[in-house]
């Protein structure tokens, strides 16, 4: 603020420059212009000629030179009227000179006028002698306007005249002259109160009515300089009169009324509601007023308006309309023009309006709060309006005029001043001419319509950002219109982000004190953010651009430090003097840049920062032994950082992002050289640490460790969230991205475990946590924490979580109550790699579900997870957890029978009363289910004991005891080289222990020799008979399972020698039939229909033949990885397996003798448990055996031809 000095500039742009100029005045004068309008009504104004000042109240005018430093303040005193208005103060020019004091009329509400020759006289002239005369009002008639009359250009004596109104409709003109030595003040009347006027206005005696005169104006003179045009304006009319001049020669003449124009408003309000889209009526075009009126030539005039007919809207919307005047005073309305600014329409503080006579003319409306401009020239279009306003609060406009600007009239400057009541009088130059050429580029049809936008919206915006700074400017520079097009606002905002920290900020002016210019750029950051977010367009900002906004501050302030720190090295002479400028240099490059190239870097080339980083990484690299080297380029590393981070936590929350938000752009200090120089350098700091580099303090090397390692982590987090967002935009970041996180994993624990050694867990936990790297937190808790190798002290402890003292349990228990499963997830998988399984299974009672969902989450620790179940009681989910482990083991047969019986056990413990709930069929199923898998392992165990015993395998490797197996049991096979090696493929499973599936087994057993085919003893099954019970245990596809049985039936029939036993001759009836029941076969069938689970599966030879052998497709899918020739052979043999077979069927007895096998009795006489060697129990009592064939229903699909007598046969 200025107070006697030169005037302070509030704003500057390419069209305003808005300069506040404070006087000191009178405490009477202050008093005047501070009053409440509300309580003691004042009235204030400019002399646009004379430049000089008035503050009038309902007593006195308080008169003053506003363009004087230390101004004379005059007082001018007047009686007041009954209702205290505030008097009408009229300075009157006298050019005599520059230096002439104008002349004083003033007039009070009740007509009383005084006047004094030049303002100085108030010193002088007494009471008495004051120059006065008294109007003719009637009784309740008052003044409500004046207006001065002048000659334009002003001859050498300027005529002292006046015109007055008054609320009666009435016209006074009060002419001061000289008349032997003495001053004497006449007045005359325009118009009496009656006829058309006093018909016209509805003027009631006593009373502003609604034909109350609110404002006069006077327009240019006539060619001869004779007459003028005066125009009286009432709410809804417009009198128009041509007046003659004193002093001119016309005096003489009467005034000459032209027109008293009442439908003027009319079509001025039904023009301004069809450009808002509304219709117009006759009550709402009362609500329409006319407000103010300005000359802009002899035949042209602008009118103020107020349409307060918008029911929806308290605040009246504002408007010009430009009229044409014709030689007859006739009014034709020409254009309408609405102004956007808006405000409530207050009859004690009407706007007014004045127009310039600049090319184009350009109109200045002043309301009480807000100077608001437009250009009425034609490229304009109304389209652009500019504003000034003040802030809310007592400040307010007076009165303004437009006052003589530099240049001669009509040129492109203007200047309007306006004294405000606590702020002074602001002084607004404009340059019209480029204000017509932003409007004519911000027209729909120019091409740069878009760019000239944006930069006017830009320049509105960096009133805010640099002048809205002091709390003192008056101007309310923080507000932006609601309905600002979002595309503009950030395009505007990004500009100015980037002329920040390239310096080059319109307003910002050279400095040699570049600490204060950087940190001016980081205040305009802050301001910037705080104009857009308090007006609500904070989330109208795409989340890219905000994150551009906080990095550019922040890049601001890191250079504000990293300056600070270079400047204060510069002056102690450090190693960082030379190694900062040095890295600049190659940052920048062979490029021309001045002399003080360091200096040019901060203030115009911040955004090379990531060039510079690089500069110092290839600066560093090859001295990282150079313990003062490594130093100083970390000095000065962590002041750029520690500068930008501590912006972030001043004002982070104002740009409404997380820390690293995920979108698609790096900031400067994210790109992969920043990450490669902190690594750098934190090597090169732990490897000065540790070998104990004189010269370097102990202390600050550990300080630049954690620091180095935090913004580490930082650094990798930011480009991790910004190349994740690139890939996800299809950039082609892919591959970086998988690097960058592999090289994150690899980082974490190499950063955060030598802080453990540096005597620093306080700040290992704290990173940790903070970034929630719980696999390196879990490692931190049961790290012990060394001895201070150069002190002898403990290893520093101030973090919550790991004082020294405290149990890792302590810690890891806290640590499970904050953060719950991600960390228990680490936890439970570091537990498991290191084999403390106990103290996983024995979890503090709160934590037993984290345990129970970590293992349900992770199906590959199933085995360990029955446990668990077990430890809770949850005996149901532990069975069912060890009958999916069974059903998954592949690799030990030992292990899933171990798994199956103990599932078998857990589901006995859920049983409440076991006697109850094993005669429940569905608990009988469900232990069958255990049951049958067993048997299966016992069939496979029961099969390499016998081999072991036959082929002598004990100690020999599974291949060799395979070969040694399939020569021994199955030595046929050598016929079938295809089947003989996958015989020799699944018994080297078999014997090195991995789990046989139900179908190889079903193969091994049915692929072997008749000698070993064969039962053992009268009471043991074939191994056809165990096949076909594995058969019924078997889980698998139906069509797979027709097939796997027809193959069993098909080898079975072809064990024995049907040639032979067809052969008959010199046999008796008991010796065929003895031979047949020698066969496997009979001994198989027998087995088999013994057993009421496999009695279903019996296949006869006709359905053996009828069923095909399985084809290659079917073989891949059964045997995968086995070579496709090697497939294609085996169904080559399988198909002549088939053949053979079916040429048994053919050429012997085999039918028949089956039909015989049929016919003979089970025998009862094998007890079940060696007749079944799988099955747990077998019924005993078969009565099916003496039921005549006729009546034996047998199980299954089987259908079988009676029995033929042997003999017959025969």
């Amino acid at each position: 603020m200025s107070s006697g000095r030169e005037p302070v500039v509030l704003l500057q742009d390419s069209v305003f420059r808005v300069r506040q100029f404070v006087q000191p005045l009178t405490p009477g004068a202050a008093e005047a212009l501070h009053a409440d309008p509300y309580v003691a009504p004042n009235a204030a104004g400019i002399d646009a000629e004379s430049e000089y000042a008035f503050c009038a109240t309902a007593d006195r005018a308080h008169v003053w030179r506003s363009n004087s430093a230390n101004p004379t303040c005059y007082t001018f005193p007047i009686p007041a009227s009954s209702d205290r208005r505030a008097v009408h103060c009229t300075l009157l020019p006298r050019p005599l000179n520059e230096s002439a004091e104008p002349a004083l009329l003033l007039a009070n509400a009740q007509g009383e006028v005084r006047f004094w020759d030049v303002v100085s006289d108030a010193f002088t002239t007494p009471e008495a002698e004051i120059v006065h005369t008294q109007l003719p009002l009637e009784h309740g008639e008052v003044l409500t306007a004046a207006a001065r009359i002048d000659v334009r250009p002003a001859p050498l004596t300027q005529p002292s005249q006046a015109v007055y109104a008054t609320s009666a409709a009435r016209l006074f003109r009060v002419h001061a002259y000289v008349h032997r030595g003495e001053h004497h003040l006449v007045h005359s009347v325009y118009t009496e109160h009656k006829g058309l006027l006093s018909r016209f206005f509805q003027s009631a005696p006593g009373a502003a009515g609604s034909g109350t005169i609110t404002r006069l104006a006077v327009g240019a003179a006539s060619a001869d300089a004779l007459h003028v045009h005066l125009y009286a304006l009432s709410a809804h009319a417009v009198q128009v009169w041509r007046v003659p001049i004193a002093g001119s020669g016309a005096a003489s003449h009467q005034p000459k009324h032209l027109v008293d124009d009442d439908q003027l408003h009319k079509t001025i309000a039904s023009r301004a509601m069809y450009a808002s889209g509304r219709r117009y009526s006759n009550a709402a075009g009362a609500q329409l007023q006319l407000v103010d009126i300005a000359p802009m030539s002899a035949h042209r005039i602008a009118v103020l308006y107020a349409d307060q007919s918008d029911v929806s809207s308290s605040a009246a919307a504002y408007g010009l309309a430009l009229v044409g005047v014709a030689a007859d005073g006739t009014l034709g309305v020409e254009q309408v023009r609405p102004l956007a600014y808006r405000r409530a329409n207050d009859p004690r503080a009407l706007p007014r309006l004045a127009v310039s006579e600049s090319a184009p003319p350009t109109a200045f409306v002043a309301f009480d709060d807000a100077l608001v401009t437009q250009l009425l020239g034609d490229t304009a279009g109304g389209a652009v309006e500019e504003s000034v306003v003040l802030k809310p609060g007592e400040n307010r406009v007076l009165g303004a005029a437009l006052v003589l600007a530099p240049g001669a009239p009509g040129a492109s400057a203007v200047r309007w001043a306006a004294q405000t009541s606590h702020s002074g009088v602001l002084l607004v130059d404009m340059d019209v001419a480029h204000a017509a050429r932003i409007a004519e580029e911000q027209q729909p049809t120019s091409p740069t319509m878009h760019a000239a936008r944006v930069a006017r919206l830009q320049e509105r915006l960096e009133k805010g950002v640099w002048y809205g700074e002091d709390a003192a400017n008056p101007l309310q520079l923080d507000t932006l219109p609601d309905d600002l097009d979002t595309d503009l606002l950030q395009a505007a905002v990004e500009n100015i982000s980037r002329a920040l920290v390239r310096g080059e900020l319109a307003a910002m002016r050279a400095s040699v004190d570049l600490r204060t210019a950087l940190a001016q750029r980081v205040a305009c950051c802050v301001r910037l953010i705080a104009l857009v977010g308090e007006n609500g367009y904070l989330m109208r900002l795409a989340r890219t651009l905000r994150l551009q906004l906080r990095s550019d501050a922040e890049l601001l302030a890191g250079a504000g430090d990293l300056w600070r720190f270079f400047d204060d090295s510069v002056q102690s002479g450090t190693h960082a003097a030379h190694l900062l400028p040095a890295a600049i240099h190659t940052a920048l490059g062979p490029q021309r840049t001045p002399h003080d190239t360091e200096r040019f870097f901060f203030e115009h080339e911040l955004e090379q920062m990531p060039a510079l980083l690089a500069a110092l990484l290839a600066a560093v690299q090859p001295r990282t032994d150079d313990a003062r080297a490594v130093v100083e380029a970390t000095r000065l590393v962590l002041a750029l950082r520690f500068g930008a981070a501590r912006f972030r936590t001043e004002h982070g929350e104002a740009y409404a992002l997380e820390a690293t938000p995920a979108v698609a752009y790096e900031p400067w200090y994210a790109h992969a050289s920043s990450i490669e120089l902190l690594e750098t350098l934190f090597r090169a700091t732990l490897h000065t640490l540790q070998r104990g580099a004189k010269g370097v303090k102990v202390a600050e090397l550990r300080t630049q460790l954690c620091a180095l390692a935090e913004f580490t982590m930082d650094t990798y987090d930011a480009r991790l969230v910004f190349l994740t967002a690139a890939a996800a935009d299809g950039d082609g970041s892919g591959p970086a991205l998988e690097a960058t996180r592999a090289a994150y994993d690899h980082a974490r624990p190499a950063l955060l475990h030598p802080l453990l050694d540096a005597g620093r867990a306080d700040k290992a936990f704290a990173l940790a946590e903070q970034h929630h790297d719980f696999k390196t937190l879990t490692a931190l808790c049961f790290a012990a924490a060394p001895e201070d190798a150069a002190g002898g002290k403990r290893a520093k402890h101030t973090h919550p979580a790991a004082a020294a003292h405290e149990p890792a349990e302590v810690r890891v228990e806290s640590y499970l109550d904050r953060y719950g499963m991600p960390f228990a997830e680490e936890l439970y998988q570091y537990y498991i790699q290191h084999g403390a399984f106990r103290k996983l299974f024995e979890p503090q009672p709160e934590h037993a579900e984290l345990v129970l969902a970590f293992l349900e989450s992770h199906p590959q620790y199933r085995r360990m997870a029955w446990v668990h179940d077990v430890l809770l009681g949850r005996f149901d989910r532990a069975s069912a957890t060890l009958r999916v482990c069974a059903r998954e083991e592949s690799d030990d047969f030992r292990a899933k029978q171990s798994m199956l019986s103990l599932g078998k056990l857990a589901h006995l413990a859920t049983l409440p009363d076991l006697d109850t709930a094993l005669a429940a069929p569905q608990e009988q199923a469900a232990l069958e289910a255990f049951d049958d898998a067993l048997d299966l392992v016992h069939v496979q165990n029961r099969l390499r004991d016998r081999w072991a015993h036959a082929a002598h395998t004990a100690h020999t490797a599974p291949e060799a005891a395979a070969e040694r197996v399939v020569q021994t049991v199955a030595p046929r096979l050598d016929a079938w080289p295809a089947t003989r090696a996958l015989f020799v493929m699944l018994a080297t499973q078999l014997l090195a222990g991995h789990v046989a599936s139900g179908e190889a087994l079903v193969d091994l057993l049915t692929l072997q020799d008749p000698a070993y085919a064969a039962p053992a003893s009268d009471t043991a099954l074939t191994d056809f008979a165990i096949a076909a019970q594995v058969y019924v245990r078997i889980d698998a596809p139906a069509e797979h399972k027709q097939t796997l049985l027809a193959t069993l039936w098909r080898r079975l029939y072809l064990q024995d020698d049907w040639y032979a036993a067809s052969s008959t001759a010199q046999k008796t009836d008991q010796g065929v039939l003895e031979e047949v029941r020698s066969t496997v076969a009979f001994a198989t069938v027998q087995a088999v229909l013994a057993n009421e689970s496999t009695a279903h599966v019996l296949l006869s030879p006709e359905q053996v033949c009828a069923s095909a052998p399985p084809s290659v497709e079917e073989l891949a899918a059964r045997f995968p990885g086995v070579p496709h020739v090697q497939l294609t052979q085996l169904h080559d043999e399988w198909e002549a397996e088939h053949a053979q077979l079916a040429e048994v069927v053919e050429q012997t007895k085999l039918s028949s003798f089956f039909a015989q096998v049929l016919a003979q009795p089970v025998s009862d006489a094998v007890p079940a448990e060696d007749r079944t060697a799988l099955a747990h129990e077998v019924d005993e009592d078969d009565d099916m055996h003496d039921t005549p064939w006729a009546e034996r229903a047998l199980p299954g699909y089987a259908e079988f031809d009676a029995p033929v007598d042997i003999e017959a046969g025969i």
